[in-house]
């Protein structure tokens, strides 16, 4: 009896169950590329630049994984010949080149780790039914040799980011497939194994966060760890509670209607499944709370800080009403260049039902740029324009100073930019702080009163006394219209009115930007390649040395009042009173950041709405 097939790939085998006939009758796809038919000529060549991500999965063999887990379970015996027949075509066509000679992505890091624990079942699931003649089977042990003669090269695997992973989970399979069976296949096993490790200190922080700066990587990467324990690849129990750390961290990054945060390249994923489907995925019980919509419920705390891997958390959840729960999440972050986005202290919200503030999305990895060409020297690596806006800080929600991108090549990353925060009563604050061109020092504080109101105040100050003139930017979710009135701006929400204010004087409002090409402004990408246009907006200072911007958004239908006799905040930005009168009343908000001390915010409300 063979092994069976290993989950890798992180489809669940249902679902790969329920797409087997449509690929057997129709072909394969994926995100909307071209069909490939499973039984005519497979298109191995790339011809253009667009098509990047398609070649990447072509030459991973993708096109395979539901036929391999289809054959694993039910051993119909067309479905693994389809896959010998188009394994046979690749190493016929790619076995003999050198692997730095490649046009496409044959030889790509990544691709030769999910060949290869493909390649090695088709080899084992084919000489155990008798379907490899010698010379095949000769020439897929030659290529699959080929495949660990290029994964034992230390300098082929990519240990600083996801690809490594699957790296070394395509050696971990292949080699305890063969583990009996080959010395060479033995030794991958053994070498797999030790990198598992180096690669878990190296990737995530000590809390459990994925350092590539996208929630959508942490999952992907936590998937394949479970599936790697669940296949038997590894059995320590060290890497095993890891894991399930990982896991718990993955659940803060699921906002209430139920998609995973879409902070640096995250597509707006859904997680939603039934309990049954949760308890059956999942092993937490967080991830079980946040996948069900609250329908399986857990007692959890409303905040979460990931000191080490840079990002503040708020849940307050609705137990009426789960989707109705308030959500808000900051990253913080900057460990590499690996998918960061000039996004620094960026922030989304989500509430009473409906998502509120978003980030830009990833759009997709297409045409890459060229080295020392001026995006590659701004941090770019791929040229498409609407990549490079949802990079850009412009595409975020945080201050960009003089219309320029926060550097990425040739700065030191400074790893988390957490602060201090403070839970009071039903007040959340979180402080966090960097420095950008060298000389910036910049502060945020975000001051959250979940279903009501959320304070982004921001402090800067350019130490070498250069002006600048500096944006605060907000980017509503595409189901939010906007409008623009004389103090600021107003949207109506599901019935209800959400306003704007800026909450100190002189800053100017901007228009409102929504689906504008030149240059492109108000726009959002919730998968690859699209493109949705969303209102978008900024507060500005001119020529400021150094500065305080406030701005309140506040659920009320009546009018809002900034009180600018009483909003206050000194030059130092350490202390701070902002006051404003809404549908509740009258509030006033007091915080001080104290010198190597404590985060405090106090919040009163005065009901009588006469009072201003």
């Amino acid at each position: 009896m063979i092994r069976a097939y290993e989950n890798i790939s992180n489809i669940p085998v249902l679902k790969s169950m329920s797409l087997i006939e449509q690929e057997l009758s129709v072909g394969w796809s994926r995100r909307g590329y071209p069909i490939v038919k499973l039984d005519g000529k497979i298109p191995w060549e790339m011809t253009s630049d667009i098509y990047r991500s398609w070649n990447f999965h072509i030459h991973c063999w993708d096109m395979l994984d539901n036929l391999l887990k289809a054959y694993s379970i039910n051993k119909k015996e067309e479905l693994l010949k389809i896959c010998i027949n188009i394994a046979l075509d690749w190493t016929n066509k790619f076995l003999d080149t050198p692997f730095e000679d490649c046009d496409n992505f044959a030889w790509y890091d990544m691709a030769v780790g999910l060949r290869a624990y493909r390649l090695a079942y088709i080899i084992d699931a084919a000489l155990d039914i008798g379907l490899l003649s010698g010379d095949k089977e000769m020439l897929f042990w030659k290529c699959l040799l080929k495949h660990q003669e290029y994964l034992a090269n230390d300098s082929n695997i990519i240990f600083h980011n996801n690809h490594g992973f699957y790296q070394v989970a395509g050696q971990l399979a292949m080699g305890m497939r063969f583990y009996d069976k080959s010395d060479v296949m033995r030794e991958a096993f053994l070498q797999g194994n030790e990198r598992m490790s180096k690669m878990l200190k190296q990737q995530f922080s000590a809390d459990g966060i994925h350092r590539e700066h996208s929630p959508d990587y942490h999952r992907m990467v936590c998937l394949t760890l479970r599936n790697i324990v669940s296949a038997g690849l590894i059995s320590d129990n060290e890497i095993t509670s890891f894991v399930e750390k990982v896991e718990k961290a993955l659940s803060w990054f699921i906002i209430p209607n139920g998609n995973i945060v879409n902070f640096g390249d995250s597509d707006s994923r859904s997680f939603s499944c039934s309990s049954t489907t949760a308890k059956m995925a999942w092993s937490t019980p967080e991830m079980h709370l946040v996948c069900t919509k609250g329908k399986i419920e857990e007692s959890l705390p409303p905040v979460n800080v990931f000191n080490e891997g840079g990002y503040f958390v708020a849940r307050f959840i609705n137990k009426e009403n789960y989707e109705k729960s308030s959500y808000l999440a900051q990253i913080a972050a900057f460990h590499s260049r690996t998918h960061k986005h000039a996004d620094d202290l960026s922030f989304v919200w989500y509430d009473r039902g409906t998502e509120l503030i978003v980030d830009a999305g990833r759009y997709g990895y297409i045409g890459k740029t060229e080295n020392g060409s001026k995006l590659w020297q701004d941090g770019y690596w791929y040229a498409d324009p609407n990549r490079i806006y949802c990079e850009s800080t412009r595409a975020h929600n945080t201050l960009e100073f003089d219309n320029e991108n926060y550097p990425r090549k040739g700065v030191k990353p400074y790893g988390s930019a957490i602060k201090r925060w403070c839970v009071n009563e039903q007040i959340v604050a979180f402080e966090t702080e960097c420095k950008h061109f060298k000389s910036i020092r910049r502060v945020r504080l975000l001051i959250f009163n979940p279903a009501k109101w959320l304070i982004v105040y921001d402090w800067f100050h350019d130490n070498l006394k250069k002006p600048h003139n500096v944006k605060q930017w907000f980017h509503m979710s595409t189901n939010i219209k906007m409008v623009s009135d004389v103090d600021g701006y107003r949207a109506d929400i599901n019935d209800e009115s959400l306003t704007v204010r800026a909450l100190l004087p002189d800053m100017q409002k901007s228009r409102l930007f929504i689906g504008e090409t030149s240059p492109i402004q108000g726009w959002y990408s919730p998968k690859e390649r699209q493109m949705v246009p969303n209102y978008t907006f900024c507060f500005e200072r001119n020529d400021a040395i150094f500065g305080n911007m406030a701005a309140i958004f506040t659920f009320s239908s009546g009018k809002v009042i900034v009180d600018y006799k009483k909003t206050r905040v000194t030059n130092s930005g350490r202390k701070g009173i902002f006051c404003w009168q809404d549908d509740d009343g009258t509030w006033q908000v007091n915080f001080e950041r104290l010198k190597d001390g404590e985060l405090t915010v106090l919040s009163s409300l005065n009901n009588d709405t006469t009072a201003q």
